[in-house]
């Protein structure tokens, strides 16, 4: 085996989790910027990933635009399966924080972990070890200390508040699996595109039958917000989320987006006065502990058992960026 044709190691794929958790973990501080600016929450749960898509589809149309062939089956599967999953995700994560603010949304999206790393077993054929299991509990603490310790977490989550996060914290997890199930056989590229096109496709459909008509941004200045969230948050993240998958297990890569609880906590505690409470930074620091513990547990399958597509790989010499 070359050089060039060797699989990338394991911890290539989590550091792309854990750098797309860190982005997504900037996302309530857009959104509370988008609502403020008079851009309601079901309107950016479209706009947002219509954004990511159009710059992703340029990207890709610069960088590797052989990775975006026509493929009937694929787009079926990606276009509905993960159109799906992202779709009622976005939606859910933007009335959740708008109902009941950024720490408390992030805490009820991470019942994630916890489903993923039950669920990857029977669906995947990847059961956790039990040293993993311990790591997934260490981070879950973490994550609600740090939500216990927000000094804005309103008393009661609110019937409203509680179904839309924990919807937030299904989908998460179902599309994390489906991410794992797709990204090795189709790609990483055609498989964020794909899905969020079809998400953006769902979404155009569903929003005008359940909400008021679509409200697009009214100043230069939250059209720039918009583009930055939409940028860093769905076309950078979900690709160095949906390449991570195609390299690690799906139990690690949902740990791996732990670290968002913790840059979310950071940044409402600075620029959204959600401070955190001495139990909070407790919390963020359970929460690094299990994800550099899960980050130490590499194992060789993880690249072994992959079926990458030789079309995710640009041609030799083009000067294409790589995938990861």
């Amino acid at each position: 085996m070359t050089m060039a044709s060797r699989p990338a190691p394991p911890l290539l794929g989590y550091f792309e989790a854990v750098l797309a958790a860190t982005l997504w973990g900037s996302s309530g501080i857009f959104a509370v910027h988008l609502f403020r600016m008079g851009v309601p929450p079901e309107s950016v749960a479209l706009l947002r990933p219509l954004v990511g898509l159009a710059l992703l589809v340029a990207w890709s149309a610069w960088a590797a635009p052989t990775q975006l062939r026509p493929d009937l089956p694929a787009l079926v599967v990606l276009g509905l399966g993960g159109g799906a999953a992202v779709g009622v995700f976005q939606l859910a994560y933007q009335l959740s924080t708008d109902a009941v603010g950024v720490p408390t949304t992030v805490a009820l999206l991470y019942i994630a972990p916890a489903i993923v790393a039950a669920a990857s077993g029977p669906l995947l054929g990847e059961w956790p070890t039990r040293r993993r299991v311990a790591l997934v509990a260490v981070t879950l603490s973490g994550v609600w200390l740090s939500v216990l310790g927000a000094r804005a977490v309103p008393t009661t989550f609110g019937s409203a508040g509680l179904a839309w996060g924990v919807l937030a914290g299904a989908s998460y997890a179902t599309y994390t699996l489906f991410g794992r199930f797709a990204a090795p056989r189709y790609g990483s590229a055609r498989t964020v595109v794909y899905s969020t096109a079809g998400a953006c496709a769902i979404l155009a459909v569903v929003l005008p039958l359940v909400s008021d008509p679509l409200v697009w941004p009214a100043t230069p200045a939250a059209w720039a917000v918009l583009l930055a969230f939409g940028g860093l948050t769905i076309a950078l993240a979900q690709f160095l989320f949906f390449d991570a998958l195609g390299r690690i297990e799906a139990s690690r890569a949902s740990v791996a987006t732990a670290v968002e609880p913790a840059v979310a906590a950071v940044l409402a505690t600075t620029l959204l006065a959600q401070g955190l409470a001495p139990v909070g930074w407790l919390g963020i620091a359970l929460i690094v502990t299990g994800v550099v513990g899960v980050g130490l547990t590499t194992r060789g399958r993880d690249a072994s058992r992959l079926r990458r597509p030789p079309d995710d790989r640009p041609p030799a010499g083009s000067g294409s960026p790589p995938s990861a």
